[in-house]
């Protein structure tokens, strides 16, 4: 079994049939939809989201094939949804046991600027490797224009210390990497200089007997990984910072989220946003639903009434599902953007 398989398996148990089977795909491909986001923040997924952006349905189908031929999994309930054998269970525990998820990944977190530090990261090994050789005709890993304006800049900053840009960053990255239980050599086998041509992905799992997808899943973590610890500790890691792509925003909402709540904060109402930005009302409470989601004092009692976040609270509590439609054949008087905002609220705290 490959580990793509595997952490589909692992989505399917999270969602439990509640949402149809291509709301895996969605959140491993990381699609913006209100759904999607909602989705990692209720079933716990958030790690996972964009962790396979290049995934298309075709693959996906085929995996859902896979599995089903093979007795893991077996159509639910709703239209579109699968939900994994009960006498399998134990078999996927295992499984996650032998193939663990790496433990910092954290796609919802970082997915906005991975690629970018993986991009300059990379060219500036490689830069950094030829200058300290005195070499200065030699192919760019990177092609993006904007990364290579980045690099020609960040010369510029070191433009007295460019022999020793080599010495500094090898020791930034020594110190970055220096932890136990992570793979550096995942991530070095990758690095260009001037004495050597990094591995492509493939190679790299074949050098290592892993699967491809194993590998994709274990290197973003490692990146997911030094993100973390270069943002906390900004003073140890001068060079790997100007690395990051910087974000202004506190939190993360999608650009059009962003408009709407900053109409919010300036007092308008739902409809009058709704008329501003010439969008329709289900729109507006997405935005909503994703602002509840990702701000933690986001207050929902403009929406919904203290006694019904309490019924709604205790029917899905009662019903263990985050399905809207269930809760809201318990409660038919709640709307379905009533319900919504309370499980966003919830945050996927219910057991």
């Amino acid at each position: 079994m490959t580990f793509i398989e595997v952490i589909v398996l692992y989505c399917l148990q999270r969602i439990k049939g509640e949402r149809t089977v291509y709301s895996v795909l969605h959140i491993l491909n990381g699609k913006k939809s209100a759904q999607t986001i909602q989705d990692i923040h209720i079933f716990k997924l958030k790690a996972l989201f964009q962790t396979f952006p290049s995934l298309s349905r075709a693959n996906f189908d085929s995996i859902i094939l896979s599995l089903n031929k093979k007795a893991w999994i077996h159509a639910g309930e709703s239209a579109q949804s699968f939900v994994i054998h009960p006498k399998k269970e134990e078999s996927l525990k295992e499984l996650l046991i032998e193939y663990p998820i790496p433990a910092h990944l954290n796609g919802w977190k970082y997915h906005r600027i991975t690629v970018g530090f993986w991009e300059r990261l990379s060219l500036s090994i490689q830069v950094a490797s030829h200058l300290a050789k005195g070499n200065n005709r030699y192919m760019p890993v990177q092609r993006n224009m904007a990364v290579q304006a980045w690099m020609k800049q960040t010369l510029q900053e070191f433009s007295t210390e460019r022999q020793k840009l080599n010495e500094h960053l090898f020791q930034e990255l020594a110190k970055c990497l220096e932890d136990e239980g992570i793979y550096p050599e995942y991530l070095i086998c990758r690095l260009t200089g001037a004495d050597h041509i990094g591995l492509t992905p493939e190679q790299a799992a074949a050098d290592f007997g892993i699967d491809i997808s194993y590998y994709d899943m274990s290197f973003l973590s490692l990146l997911h990984f030094m993100l973390q610890k270069i943002l906390a500790q900004e003073g140890k890691f001068p060079i790997l910072r100007k690395m990051i792509l910087d974000d202004d925003s506190d939190f993360i909402l999608t650009n059009s989220t962003k408009a709407t709540y900053k109409l919010i904060l300036q007092g308008y109402s739902l409809e009058e946003i709704s008329n501003i930005r010439r969008l329709k009302m289900s729109t507006i409470e997405d935005h909503i639903a994703e602002l509840v989601l990702n701000i933690p004092d986001f207050s929902i009692e403009e929406y919904v009434s203290k006694s019904k976040v309490e019924e709604i609270t205790k029917i899905a509590k009662d019903i263990a599902s985050k399905s809207l439609k269930q809760i809201k054949q318990q409660l038919p008087d709640a709307t379905y953007f009533e319900i919504r905002i309370v499980l966003a609220k919830l945050g996927g705290g219910m057991k």
